[in-house]
């Protein structure tokens, strides 16, 4: 239902750019996140949260990892902190695991 209230409200054509929108965003959070056990869960998320929160959670984890000296490679570590941002913006938005 949420999908068919945002075309008659936005058109088609914004619908569909969010869409390719969360794609993008879900094809980021596997190439760079993925710990091995989180795919099911950003794609839950690339699916149910705000585009626009799931860009901050990334630019905020980047930043984080910056912060935290969190070497690039260390894919437990980057999971576990978008993980959080990405509860924590889920809360926010109502939902829960």
């Amino acid at each position: 239902m949420p999908n068919l209230n945002s075309v008659k409200e936005h058109g088609i054509k914004w619908f569909v750019q969010q869409q390719r929108r969360r794609i993008k965003l879900l094809e980021e959070m596997i190439a760079g996140f993925d710990d091995g056990r989180s795919k099911s869960y950003y794609c839950r998320s690339a699916a149910l949260l705000d585009p626009a929160g799931l860009e901050r959670s990334l630019d905020t984890t980047a930043l984080k990892m910056k912060a935290d000296h969190v070497k690039p490679s260390d894919a437990k570590t980057k999971a576990r902190i978008l993980r959080g941002l990405l509860d924590a913006l889920a809360s926010k938005q109502g939902m829960s695991r």
